[in-house]
């Protein structure tokens, strides 16, 4: 073998060897710089003065059917559109470009929607407006409905995204493999384009079982970064954010009079430890209704589930609970007082 042959191969050893070094060292990719300047988040609202819903993030409307989920955006994409406050809300930004998907209503319904909020905002309701893009994606196919939300956000860069019917985004909302796939790439819209999306969450229809709907909801929910949970009482639709890794804005209410416009309304007066103690002991009732006792962690995942909340909320709620005095703990075991 010649001595040209034998460089020729060590060369190509010598490269492999390289190429394969440094495919090992890719994961180096992904290591945090903490030398690096942090960015604080940017917030898109001021809801009583709280800087909330940040951009860049995944963010959730929950509650039970008819409860005005899809309300709440449409009164956010008003408040949006006008620049102002409109109660409690108002924007941080001088401009937005808002999409809207709904897979749910019908083009009347969703046309009567949008005109309310351009209305509340002050414009022209017989015209569309160049800062807000609703789709219309009922007749969709699934396949349809993802392409048409990756093409819109790729090629309109929007500020802010709201999916109403996420859970037809997949065609089992509990399989857990296809939520996770559905979750990955809602997080891959969001990194890759820097926009907020906002998806709105069923609840099931038991007022004693605030669950999300399937592996999807319950999946979705360790993924936001804010959640609100929308309710009606007495004509008025009553918002809370239940679930923050920001400090939680204060509360909000609205209503919609007999010609159909927003009104805003001020948000009911309570005591909040109160209220927050009634929950906490009303959750713990349903997770301890088959078992008398149970493990810390398994406590959790129990409240987490009978809650609708994150894994973090689910902590903090049980922390509470020892510390007024609602559960009981020998060794390793928590059970409840009665």
């Amino acid at each position: 073998m010649g001595v040209n042959v034998l460089q020729e191969m060590t060369s190509e050893q010598m490269k492999f060897k390289a190429e394969v070094t440094e495919d090992k060292l890719k994961y180096r990719n992904h290591i945090l710089d903490l030398s690096l300047p942090t960015n604080e988040p940017r917030f898109l609202f001021s809801i009583g003065e709280v800087p909330t819903i940040p951009q860049g993030e995944l963010i959730g409307i929950k509650g039970r059917a008819k409860m005005g989920k899809s309300q709440f955006e449409y009164y956010l994409i008003a408040v949006m559109l006008s620049g102002a406050y409109r109660g409690s809300v108002r924007p941080l930004q001088d401009r937005y470009k808002v999409i809207l998907f709904d897979t749910e209503q019908s083009q009347v319904s969703l046309k009567k929607c949008c005109q309310r909020a351009l209305k509340f905002a002050g414009l022209p309701t017989d015209k569309n407006d160049t800062r807000f893009l609703p789709f219309f994606m009922r007749p969709l196919s699934i396949e349809e409905r993802r392409k048409v939300i990756a093409d819109a956000v790729e090629a309109e860069k929007p500020d802010i995204v709201f999916i109403d019917g996420v859970r037809d985004l997949l065609q089992d909302f509990n399989s857990l493999d296809q939520s996770n796939d559905l979750i990955q790439w809602l997080l891959s819209l969001t990194s890759e384009y820097g926009c907020t999306i906002v998806s709105v969450l069923h609840q099931n229809k038991s007022k004693d079982d605030g669950n999300m709907r399937g592996h999807l909801g319950t999946e979705l929910l360790n993924k936001l970064t804010d959640c609100f949970e929308v309710s009606k009482k007495d004509g008025k639709f009553l918002v809370s954010c239940t679930d923050s890794r920001n400090v939680p804005c204060a509360d909000l209410a609205f209503s919609i009079d007999v010609e159909g416009n927003f009104q805003t309304e001020e948000a009911i007066a309570e005591d909040k430890n109160s209220a927050r103690a009634a929950e906490i002991q009303r959750v713990l009732k349903l997770c301890f209704k088959e078992k008398s006792s149970m493990r810390y962690g398994e406590l959790v995942e129990a409240y987490k589930l009978e809650a609708a909340v994150s894994d973090r909320t689910a902590q903090r709620a049980i922390k509470d609970a020892k510390e007024h005095d609602f559960l009981c703990v020998t060794e390793d075991s928590y059970t409840v007082k009665t």
